[in-house]
C-alpha cells in the first residue's frame, strides 16, 4: 500500500519471461485505452500474440494508438493499415520514409541525414495508470521465445502519478508533425472485412501456443503468479522523466535545446561515490572520456558493463568503442563485456539448448551513489545523444538501487561476463588487453577478442578504418 500520493511504484522487469507477460497482462486487463509507442515491432511470434491481445481489447472497446518507427517496418504497410482498419485501432509511423517498398534502402543511403536519425522510445501504457518503459522492443529475441539468441535487457513497470508524465511524453510525440497516419503513407488496398481474417489468424496462433513449452513457462513466471496473488511488490519512490522532443530528428545535432541527456548527467554529475553504468553499446566521445576520467580523479568508482565482440549484435559499434578501451582502464575504470554463454540471466523456467543460444547485451541502465536508478532506451553512444530521440526514468531510491545493484553484480559476476585488465609492458611496447573470466570452475585468461568469430574481427578492423564514429 502507498502512505504517499506523491510517490510512485516500481518493479524491476528483468526476467525476459515476466516482461511479456507484463505486456500482455497490460493489453489483457485494459479497461480503457493502450498507448503503445515503439522503435522495433516484429510481427514474429511474441508480436502476433501481442497483437492478439491488442485487438482484442480493441474488440471489447479499448481505445488503441500504436506509433512506430518506420526504419524496421519495410513489407509491413498492408497489414498495420489492415489492423488501423478496426474503429478502436490508431497506427501511426513516426518520420516515415519517402520511399515504402525496397527503396528504403536507396534512400537510406542517399538521405542518411533525415532518413538516419530515428525514434527509438519504448513505452507500453495502459489506462493512464500502468506504463512499462525501458530497453526492450517487442519480438521473440527480448522474451526469451527464440532458441539460438537471448537478449539481456531490462524494464521498469511502474505505477502512480510517474504514468502522467510518461504519457504527456507519448501525447508529444503522438501530436507532432512527424507522427503520420498508416493510412496516409500506404497505398496498400485493403477492406474492412480483411481484419476479420486476421483476427481469426492471431486467435488460432494463440490457441495453439497455449499448448507449447514457452506458454507453460509464461505461466509459471514469477509476475503471472504475482498478477494472480495481486501481490506485486511495487517500491515506492519519487522519480523523473526524461525525454527528447520529438523535433530532435530534424535539429541540427548541435543544438541541444531538445536533448534529454543534460538532465540526466546531472545526476550522474552529483556522484560522489560509484557509478554503475550499463550500455549495450558503449561509445564515449573524447568529452565524456574526459568527464569518466575527473570522475575517477575525484575517487568515484565506476563500473562499466558492455557486449563483447562475441555478443553485440552492431559489429561497428564495438569498431568504436574498442578504440577507448585501454583509455578506461588507464584511468582506473572497471570494464566487463558478457559473455555469449551467460547463460544464468535466463528464466529458470526456462530450457535451452545447449551450445545454440547466444546471449547479448542490451539493457541500459545506470545506478549511481546506490541512491539513483536511470532505466530507458538511451545508449551511451553517439547516436543516442546526437540522431536518435530517447526516454528514460531516473528513480530516487535506495531500495530500487540495491535491486538493481545485485542485477549489475550477477551479470558481472566472472561465470557471465570478462573483466578486462592491461598487462603491463615491456620497454617500448604498448600494453596489451587481458580478458579474464571462470569456465567450469577455472580461471581463464584470454589475450584476443574471446570466442568472437574470424568474420566479426575482419568486419571491426575495417570498420575502425572508416570516420563513422558520430553515426555509431
Amino acid at each position: 500500500m502507498n502512505d504517499n500520493n506523491n510517490q510512485s511504484g516500481f518493479y524491476l522487469l528483468s526476467d525476459n519471461t515476466d516482461a511479456f507477460v507484463a505486456r500482455f497482462a497490460l493489453a489483457t486487463m485494459s479497461l480503457k485505452t493502450l498507448d503503445i509507442q515503439y522503435y522495433i515491432m516484429h510481427n514474429d511470434a511474441s508480436g502476433q500474440y501481442l497483437a492478439y491481445a491488442i485487438l482484442s481489447a480493441a474488440d471489447r472497446g479499448v481505445q488503441i494508438r500504436i506509433l512506430l518507427d518506420d526504419i524496421n517496418l519495410q513489407g509491413r504497410d498492408s497489414s498495420l493499415k489492415m489492423l488501423s482498419q478496426h474503429e478502436n485501432i490508431k497506427i501511426h509511423i513516426f518520420n516515415p520514409l519517402i520511399n515504402r517498398g525496397w527503396l528504403k534502402n536507396i534512400e537510406l543511403l542517399f538521405n542518411l541525414n533525415r532518413a538516419g536519425r530515428r525514434m527509438h522510445n519504448k513505452i507500453f501504457i495502459a489506462d493512464n495508470s500502468v506504463a512499462i518503459i525501458g530497453g526492450r522492443n517487442i519480438g521473440d529475441e527480448y522474451f526469451d521465445n527464440r532458441e539460438n539468441l537471448n537478449l539481456v535487457d531490462l524494464d521498469l513497470l511502474t505505477i502512480g502519478p510517474i504514468v502522467n508524465d510518461i504519457s504527456t511524453s507519448f501525447n508529444e510525440f503522438w501530436n507532432c508533425h512527424l507522427s503520420i497516419p498508416i493510412e496516409s503513407l500506404s497505398k496498400a488496398a485493403v477492406i474492412k472485412r480483411q481484419l476479420t481474417g486476421m483476427r481469426h489468424r492471431l486467435k488460432d496462433r494463440w490457441k495453439r501456443a497455449k499448448n507449447s513449452h514457452h506458454f507453460q513457462t509464461l505461466r509459471q513466471s514469477d509476475l503471472t503468479k504475482k498478477i494472480i496473488e495481486k501481490n506485486i511488490p511495487f517500491v515506492w519512490a519519487n522519480a523523473n522523466i526524461f525525454y527528447d522532443k520529438p523535433d530532435k530528428v530534424r535539429q541540427d545535432i548541435s543544438n541541444k535545446s531538445s536533448h534529454f541527456g543534460p538532465n540526466v548527467s546531472a545526476y550522474a554529475q552529483s556522484a560522489y561515490n560509484e557509478i554503475l553504468l550499463v550500455s549495450p553499446y558503449f561509445v564515449p566521445s573524447n568529452t565524456a572520456m574526459q568527464w569518466l576520467a575527473d570522475k575517477r580523479k575525484a575517487n568515484v568508482k565506476i563500473k562499466v558493463l558492455t557486449n563483447s565482440l562475441s555478443t553485440t549484435d552492431v559489429v561497428a559499434v564495438h569498431a568504436g568503442y574498442r578504440n577507448y578501451r585501454k583509455r578506461l582502464l588507464q584511468h582506473g575504470i572497471n570494464l566487463f563485456e558478457l559473455k555469449s554463454t551467460a547463460q544464468t540471466l535466463r528464466a529458470k523456467t526456462k530450457s535451452f539448448i545447449k551450445g545454440l543460444s547466444v546471449s547479448s547485451l542490451h539493457a541500459k541502465y545506470m545506478v549511481i551513489d546506490q541512491q539513483y536508478v536511470f532505466i530507458g532506451s538511451a545508449n551511451f553512444d553517439p547516436r543516442s545523444n546526437a540522431l536518435n530521440t530517447e526516454i528514460g526514468i531516473v528513480v530516487d531510491s535506495k531500495e530500487l538501487a540495491k535491486q538493481t545493484k545485485n542485477l549489475f553484480d550477477r551479470t558481472t559476476s566472472e561465470e557471465n561476463s570478462y573483466r578486462l585488465q592491461l598487462k603491463s609492458a615491456d620497454g617500448n611496447k604498448k600494453p596489451e588487453l587481458l580478458w579474464e573470466t571462470i569456465e567450469q570452475g577455472k580461471n581463464i585468461r584470454f589475450s584476443a577478442e574471446p570466442k568472437a568469430s574470424f568474420r566479426k574481427k575482419l568486419i571491426v578492423f575495417i570498420a575502425s578504418l572508416l570516420p563513422i564514429e558520430n553515426l555509431l
